[in-house]
């Protein structure tokens, strides 16, 4: 039976005594209301230099909270003492109300004759002389040193095995407290810890280092009177991995009394208690549960913290008591505190616990839905958050980035499970804001693909996949024989040896091209355009080692008919007998030249049939399913049609390659804003923006078809899907791309719409690479890419490998080249496959400095591997994979044996998930709950519920 006098609160006292609480914060303030509800006068007492801020922390179940008296402490005890006992009231009891205060009471409160722990242990706060106590009762303690000089403390930090724990000897909360990697994190820490200031006010007077605990965090709060301890309450936190960090807190839960492990931790509290002489009040003991034992993390000589939130979910589990009551009873009502029982209940009276909500996405918040929802719960009792509209959210990595926290409580345990486990999905789907749009890449990362990183800077471009430029690392499997060389041989014309092939702007995929030229035996002329970035004309692929150019020359600016002289004159004696696009930039000139060279050519019917606003109008014309759109150099060109159409719409250069600026705009602002940034900005490929297209955002899976054609015969080399899902809060993220076999229900309507496509662009000869959105209303173009597949052709030999020889590169040589090769072709690839395999793009999970890439060896060493791209490298800094700029690899997977691809992929995706492709630099590491107020990022908003009678 819980104790009368909390249950019905105390009568006004006849001759009202007095109790001084010292430093009366967070749950603190709950002492002290219910000080002031048993008829008691109070007076607060503030250590000196306490901080003004802590002062104010009064939590929102408190209410007004007013003191008889208030009181800065003196210079000396006795003049402490003196100021107290001026005010006229008969002194009972002192008491900590906060970790600051605990000094300070015990001296007080033994100077006043009242009850007291006293000061026969002079500071038993100080965490080093808490392990030394343990130990000396025979208790696992820590390995540990301490010292307010490095010097004190060198010798540990040398020898002890790391990471180590670095803390302040006093502490609040979380205050201070580091997981250490390294010595030289170490030295850094210390120094900033004895240069800090305490939360609570006052500087740190020495730093401690301790070995560091493995095992299972619990909590064990005890009240006290006398010597004789009772426990409130065991929890456990729940800790996991989460957004790469090893310690995410996601709840404390409490621990029935008669469990094995309360069985070993009661007892191991009350004996750390006693061997700290601590025999009155309220104390929180924290413990971790190692491989040895119970081994005491640190001893709070005061009450449970975290603004004593959890007490109304403390009396519904007792059935009516909490350490707040129990404070007070061990204080000032013997009989009452004897009427506690030894331990809580069990089973406990009800079910409940504090859910600490987890971000799995970054922005700047506009909207706080996922909150409401919560309060609506059956079991809501609680919510803090420093989250607001204006917040800027990140992923939960530590106590800094924490979201919140919720105390969930019912009779039902299975209401209560349903209700936690509705907020995890919640997090999962990120559910509990809506964030300030953002500019969100839509394409796919590609290598060869560049793009502009900033809208501050945006003539500066980068590699996707890379951090810091085009430096990716690609690494092909040399020891599979069959992805050497081409399962079908090539035959050359006799005259080979005497002809050139012009080949405009060979990078990427073009390169793959230029060299199965070379490798017929043909010479090639490299042909660069006007303005075609130098960085670009070294974009080579890995794969491509022969390729010799017969000779590279860069069109003049005066005209195609000078770029003709010029390239007879580098052909000298040999006949030109091809001219070909290597890459987006080279299309509208590889057209003109060969047009008028007299050679295989799309020709100028339609002037650039590289405009993706021309592409969408003359399938239009064709009666075919096109998108809403609007182009322009000037704003005022598209202003209506931004104004009209339903948001988001995408905004990307007319013409462009891979992702080159194509962003999805959510509001008209950041149109505007896009529209002025692609006006400004330059091509990855060399030259101006020469207008920007506006569209409709179209929905529905992502499909690639890529062609080869001669004299206006299209036969498919291959059709792809893009693997697209919800990751990291974002909502396209690109996962894989995958062959789709020719006689499926998509490819059959697929391929006849991209055939059609390429009709009405007159499109007649060489590779195509076209986008196709399967939407609600059948297939709509994305856009025609007049060239070959890109990402360097390293799809190339999985291609071989699934149609049995023959890829877009090399049959896009034979529709120039040779006319009976070309007419062999299949006019679709076969299905079923001929091997099993798909390109699985990286996604990252996690953040920091990749200090190694174990992952990637162990990529390589797959039975399926073919090929890797990645800009990641010691040194690199990775972030979450949310768009084109956080990408971290692209690996290409075949085999011929369905389940080990299958297997494979699986494996890198653990790989992915469980944060082990890369081993990071280590950092520094919130080990401690985040239910301390004093360490939140944001200003904490408190709402309890209002409708539960059962909770007051």
């Amino acid at each position: 039976m819980p104790p009368q006098s909390m249950e019905t609160g105390m009568t006004q006292l006849e001759d009202p005594q007095a109790v001084v609480i010292v430093d009366p914060y967070s749950t603190g303030c709950l002492v002290a209301q219910e000080i002031l509800r048993r008829g008691y006068r109070l007076i607060c007492l503030w250590t000196k230099g306490f901080s003004e801020e802590m002062k104010a922390h009064v939590p929102i179940s408190c209410g007004k909270l007013t003191y008889d008296y208030v009181i800065e402490e003196k210079a000396t005890l006795e003049q402490t003492k003196e100021a107290v006992l001026h005010t006229g009231l008969p002194i009972v009891g002192c008491l900590a109300g906060g970790e600051a205060g605990v000094d300070l009471a015990d001296a007080l409160s033994e100077a006043l004759g009242v009850r007291t722990n006293g000061t026969a242990i002079p500071n038993r706060r100080d965490k080093k002389i808490q392990q030394e106590l343990a130990k000396a009762a025979g208790l696992r303690s820590v390995r540990q040193a301490a010292g307010d000089e490095l010097r004190q403390v060198e010798e540990f930090l040398r020898t002890e095995p790391y990471p180590i724990v670095l803390k302040p000897t006093e502490s609040a909360g979380s205050d201070g407290v580091k997981l250490c990697h390294t010595y030289e994190e170490a030295v850094e820490h210390f120094h900033t810890l004895m240069q800090s200031q305490l939360v609570n006010g006052g500087e740190c007077p020495a730093v401690l280092c301790q070995e560091f605990l493995r095992g299972k965090e619990y909590v064990v709060d005890h009240v006290s009177r006398d010597g004789v301890h009772k426990t409130t309450m065991v929890w456990v936190y729940d800790k996991r991995q989460a957004n790469g960090s090893a310690f995410v807190y996601f709840g404390m839960l409490p621990v029935d009394s008669e469990s094995e492990e309360a069985q070993i931790l009661i007892p191991y509290v009350r004996t750390v208690l006693d061997a700290l002489e601590f025999k009155n009040g309220a104390s929180h003991g924290e413990v971790m549960m190692t491989a040895d034992g119970p081994c005491l993390v640190e001893m709070n000589c005061r009450a449970h913290g975290g603004d004593g939130n959890w007490r109304p979910l403390c009396r519904a589990l007792t059935g009516g008591f909490s350490q707040v009551e129990g404070a007070v009873d061990a204080l000032l009502d013997e009989e009452a505190f004897h009427r506690y029982p030894e331990r809580p209940p069990s089973p406990f009276k009800a079910a409940g616990q504090e859910v600490i909500l987890v971000s799995y996405s970054k922005g700047k918040v506009k909207g706080t839905p996922g909150y409401d929802v919560i309060r609506c719960l059956p079991s809501f009792v609680y919510l803090e958050t420093g989250i607001k509209e204006g917040s800027y959210v990140d992923y939960t990595t530590d106590l800094v980035t924490g979201i919140g926290s919720a105390i969930l409580m019912h009779e039902d345990p299975q209401i209560l499970q349903k209700d936690v486990d509705f907020i995890r999905y919640l997090e999962e789907i990120n559910g509990f804001f809506t964030y300030e749009t953002r500019l969100e890449a839509l394409k796919r990362p590609r290598g060869d693909s560049y793009v502009m990183p900033s809208i501050l800077e945006p003539k500066i471009i980068q590699y996707p996949f890379s951090s810091d430029g085009p430096n990716l690392v690609r690494h092909m499997s040399n020891d599979r024989p069959e992805l050497r060389g081409g399962l079908i041989r090539r035959m050359t014309t006799v005259d080979a040896s005497k002809e050139v092939v012009v080949v405009v702007d060979p990078y990427s995929t073009g390169c793959l091209v230029a060299e199965e030229i070379f490798k017929r035996g043909y010479k090639v002329i490299a042909l660069w355009t006007d303005g075609f970035s130098e960085e670009m004309k070294k974009h080579i692929p890995l794969s491509c080692t022969s390729l010799t150019y017969h000779a590279e020359v860069t069109e003049p600016k005066t005209g195609v008919a000078d770029t003709e002289k010029m390239v007879l004159k580098a052909a000298g004696t040999l006949r030109v007998v091809a001219c070909i696009a290597g890459g987006e930039a080279g299309v509208d000139l590889a057209d003109q030249l060969s047009e008028r060279m007299n050679v295989r050519s799309n020709g100028t019917g339609i002037p650039n049939r590289r405009d993706k606003k021309i592409q969408q109008e003359l399938i239009a014309a064709k009666g075919m399913r096109s998108i809403r759109q609007a182009a322009g150099t000037t704003f005022a060109e598209v202003e209506h049609f931004l104004r009209t159409e339903s948001y988001p719409v995408v905004l990307k250069p007319t013409e462009s390659a891979g992702s080159d600026g194509v962003k999805l705009c959510h509001d008209f602002n950041e149109a505007k804003e896009h529209f002025d940034v692609l006006m400004k900005s330059q091509l990855v490929n060399g030259g101006d923006c020469p207008a920007v297209l506006c569209q409709e955002f179209l929905r529905g899976k992502e499909y690639v078809v890529d062609h080869v054609s001669r004299d206006g015969v299209h036969k498919t080399s291959m059709v792809w899907v893009y693997d697209k899902r919800e990751t990291n809060g974002a909502a396209f993220v690109y996962f894989g791309m995958i062959p789709v076999p020719s006689d499926s229900p998509e490819a059959k309507i697929l391929i006849p719409y991209v055939r059609k496509v390429l009709d009405a662009l007159e499109f007649k000869n060489g590779p195509s690479h076209g986008e196709v959105m399967m939407t609600p209303d059948g297939p709509c173009l994305v856009e025609m890419n007049c060239r070959a597949h890109g990402g360097d052709g390293n799809w190339r030999p999985l291609c071989r490998a699934l149609t049995g020889g023959h890829s877009q590169v090399d049959s896009s040589v034979d529709a120039y080249l040779d006319k009976q090769a070309f007419l062999t072709l299949p006019s679709i690839p076969p299905s079923p496959f001929k091997a099993a395999g798909q390109e699985v793009i990286l996604v990252s999970y996690a953040r920091g400095t990749v200090k190694s890439t174990p992952g990637f060896d162990t990529i390589r060493t797959l039975p399926s591997f073919v090929y890797l791209e990645t800009g990641v490298k010691p040194g690199t800094k990775v972030d979450y994979t949310i768009d084109l700029f956080t990408g971290i690899g692209s690996v290409i997977l075949m085999h011929h044996d369905e389940a080990i691809l299958k297997a494979d992929v699986e494996q890198i995706r653990h790989l992915e998930k469980n944060n082990l492709l890369f081993e990071y630099e280590p950092a520094m590491e919130q080990l401690r709950s985040p239910s301390h107020p004093g360490k939140a990022k944001h200003a904490h908003r408190r709402v309890f519920s209002s409708g539960r009678v059962d909770l007051y």
